[in-house]
């Protein structure tokens, strides 16, 4: 009865009293394409609250009820203002537009500051890219290239010249988890490695994630690459394209219902075979990709889409030397497939859900035919899986960020398979690796808060598991960041995770191309695992749109996939009792200084790494350098603006020799035979010398039509490789008159022009 008492009194004396509960403001920020906003500054008044817009445009605070102001301002954009009557939880969706005056600037100086993210949150060894960062870039042919742009920031290295590979913090190329609108990606290549899978034109943000890797990510070991496709629904049919030397590509998109519903395609095909046939010649290969994506939005709390993705390589050559038709075949085919079905839904003002179902699959097969003999191989790998995530966000900054869910994947794989017909099979008989099913289950949860106005920290762990057979893998991975902000410019990261992949690519020596075999764990072949921590001090400069990183970073590996000496892997079905497992180590300090808006725009990155192995069967069980162990990296990137129709870009680029086993001398002994003598090599430690260190300079112009026009256009010319500079790609040993042997290092590329035309409306 007092209590009642109470409650009836302040209602009398203080009608307002009910009304001066908080209430939420949520909102979302997006630019005219629908795309959202990172970091836009939203103020509200009279509650004087400024809050950055996350990584999705949303924000969300906690006010009394009234009438209020909200202002929300994005460098190069119309700044949004607006009085609204706030008496319960509401939400609101703001609307930025270009400023006239700098209509054509928004691609070169009010680019998104997308670094920024980073900087306002706990994350180290994260870089994030936009569209225009990709295509801006001059590159192999001309043909924009995300993965291209990856191996110019700190951490990265490529394979050979020209290639599409990724080594990150001296780990191998299987350890990156590419995920394309969610869905793991395979193969990321095309051109026997030179050219990437992904169209540019389909992009809307890449994020590369070299360490400190979050809760909900896991399977490999050195990064995760997320390459997110175009989502926004667009008010009108919009239409782009590109012809270049090495392909063309075309991208449509189309509202179905408005505010509601849109669809979008996208192909790319190289035409190198039909020019090729003008002239009277024959190139006999080609690649396509094709990608498209439905998204519907069936209310403000829903969001529904389905994205799809096929692109293969053909490679079909006869050559018919005496010209009576029994010549010789060879046929090359490798393809990725995906699907993903993705729903994102607003449980309540601060609950929000993600359920993502996908497929993934990659093959080869690989033909050679001569009359009636045939030898066919082939390899195979089908992923079905699902991802559910659930996140609580915070209200005003004062309360934590929960996030937790699950994912189930199930590996399908036919690791190889060998089919023979004619004389040739009784050399070599059909035969095939056991088809393996693998089960990948995990679980996950992390939570954010802060501690005090400067010390924030994000704490979580992944549960995984893996079955295969009869044997049962279970791995706990913890996760922890630790952010202090030592001024409101600078601001000092640390970072530790844990990682386990479950799924290994072994390197099939049977043919030239980029043709590997994936094998999961087995009882035998244990999940490799990784522990790295990462120290990193940061400085954003928004007055002059600057971005600092000095970060260090320490990685240890068990486990490692390896070979016995002397393995030979050529049509080898029996590989799996030759592989051997071992430990690594690697570490370094990497340096970026970015740019991300004004006429000048770019970046200076530098990496300082090492990279080591260790297995009991190899090197008398000394530990010796990884061929990943490349000392130096950095890379120059610049972009300006010299007027608003004309920009020129320039790339250079300096990498460390990779290395490699030297034959450093012979002894003779006699032949068992007794007809002579046989040479025996004596080589020296593993990967003790390497080659000559490389480095290029591609520089490029770009000329665009006036912005006023509905119809766009630009060209864009440019040479890679500008003091044809021949990097080599491998050694070869040559001999003497005298007998004395010496290495040589052949190149690829020398200088090699490019002009490509755009256009889009």
């Amino acid at each position: 009865m007092v209590v009642r008492a109470v409650v009836l009194l302040l209602i009398s004396l203080f009608p307002g009293f009910l009304l001066a509960q908080a209430v939420v403001l949520n909102g979302i920020v997006l630019d005219r394409n629908g795309e959202a906003l990172v970091s836009a500054h939203v103020f509200i008044s009279p509650d004087s609250i400024t809050i950055p817009s996350d990584s999705e445009g949303r924000f969300s605070a906690a006010i009394k009820p009234g009438q209020k102001l909200v202002r929300v301002s994005f460098v190069g954009l119309e700044d949004f203002e607006r009085k609204i009557n706030v008496n319960g939880d509401t939400t609101i969706q703001v609307l930025l537009i270009a400023k006239t005056s700098q209509l054509q600037e928004v691609v070169i100086t009010a680019k998104k500051n997308l670094q920024e993210e980073v900087f306002n949150s706990n994350r180290t060894s994260t870089y994030v890219l936009s569209q225009d960062d990709i295509t801006a870039l001059p590159v192999l042919g001309g043909e924009a290239d995300v993965i291209k742009v990856i191996q110019l920031l700190p951490g990265t290295v490529r394979g050979v010249e020209g290639s599409s590979d990724l080594f990150v913090r001296g780990g191998a190329a299987d350890q990156n988890l590419v995920l394309l609108d969610e869905v793991p990606i395979y193969n990321t290549s095309h051109m026997l490695g030179f050219l990437s899978v992904f169209n540019p034109d389909i992009l809307s943000k890449v994020e590369a994630i070299n360490g400190g890797f979050p809760a909900e990510y896991g399977g490999r070991l050195s990064s995760i690459l997320k390459v997110q496709t175009r989502d926004a629904i667009p008010d009108q049919t919009h239409m782009s394209g590109d012809v270049g030397i090495i392909a063309s590509r075309l991208f449509i998109e189309q509202p179905l219902v408005k505010n509601k519903a849109s669809v979008w395609l996208a192909g790319r095909r190289t035409y190198i075979d039909q020019v090729v046939k003008t002239i009277g010649e024959e190139l006999p290969y080609f690649f396509y990709d094709l990608n498209g994506k439905l998204t519907f939005q069936p209310s403000e709390n829903d969001r529904i889409s389905l994205s799809y993705y096929s692109g293969e390589d053909v490679l079909n050559l006869f050559r018919d030397r005496n010209g009576d038709g029994n010549g010789f075949l060879t046929r090359y085919e490798s393809g990725n497939n995906s699907q993903s079905l993705q729903w994102q839904h607003k449980l309540s003002m601060r609950w929000t859900s993600q359920l993502s179902i996908i497929r993934s699959q990659y093959q080869y097969n690989i033909l050679n035919a001569f009359e009636e003999n045939e030898l066919l191989a082939l390899s195979d790998i089908e992923d079905i899986g699902a991802r559910w995530n659930v996140q609580r966000d915070s209200i005003g900054g004062k309360n934590g960020v929960f996030k937790s869910g699950m994912e189930w994947t199930q590996h399908r794989i036919s690791p190889n398979v060998i089919n023979t017909e004619g004389t040739i099979s009784e050399l070599l008989e059909s035969s095939s690796t056991s088809r393996r099913i693998a089960q990948e289950f995990s679980l996950h949860g992390q939570y954010e808060w802060s501690l005090s106005n400067r010390f924030r920290m994000n704490t979580g762990i992944r549960m995984s598991m893996a079955s295969v057979s009869n044997r049962t893998y279970v791995n706990p991975e913890p996760r922890i960041f630790v952010r202090y902000k030592l001024t409101d410019q600078q601001a000092l990261k640390f970072s530790y995770s844990r990682m386990v992949q479950y799924l290994h690519r072994i390197a099939n020596s049977a043919v030239t191309s980029p043709a590997d075999i994936w094998y999961p764990v087995t009882e035998t072949i244990a999940p490799q695992t990784s522990n790295q921590v990462a120290l990193a001090w940061q400085r954003s400069d928004e007055r002059h749109n600057l971005f600092l990183s000095l970060e260090g970073y320490y990685k240890s590996m068990n486990h490692l996939i390896g070979y016995e000496e002397g393995t030979n892997l050529f049509l080898n079905n029996d590989f799996e009792s030759r592989l051997i497992q071992g430990k690594g180590t690697a570490y370094g300090l990497e340096f970026l200084l970015r740019k991300e808006s004004g006429k000048l725009t770019g970046w200076i990155s530098y990496t300082l790494s090492w990279s080591n192995r260790q297995f009991d069967e190899v090197n008398r069980g000394e530990w010796f350098p990884s061929r990943y162990d490349r000392r130096h990296n950095g890379a120059i990137v610049a972009q300006y603006a010299l007027s608003k129709r004309l920009a020129v870009s320039a790339v250079w680029e300096f990498i460390s020799g990779a290395r490699f086993t030297p034959v450093i001398g012979q002894y003779a002994i006699f032949a068992p035979t007794l007809t002579g003598v046989d040479l025996v090599p004596i080589y020296s430690g593993i990967n003790q010398v390497k080659l000559a260190n490389t480095h290029r300079l591609d520089v490029g112009i770009k000329f665009r039509s006036r912005p006023d026009k509905k119809f766009q256009w630009h060209w864009f010319a440019g040479v890679y490789n500008g003091y044809n500079r021949a990097n080599p790609i491998g050694i070869t040993i040559e001999q003497d008159e005298d007998g004395t042997l010496r290495y040589e290092q052949p190149g690829l590329f020398g200088l090699l022009p490019f002009i490509s035309y755009g256009f889009k409306f």
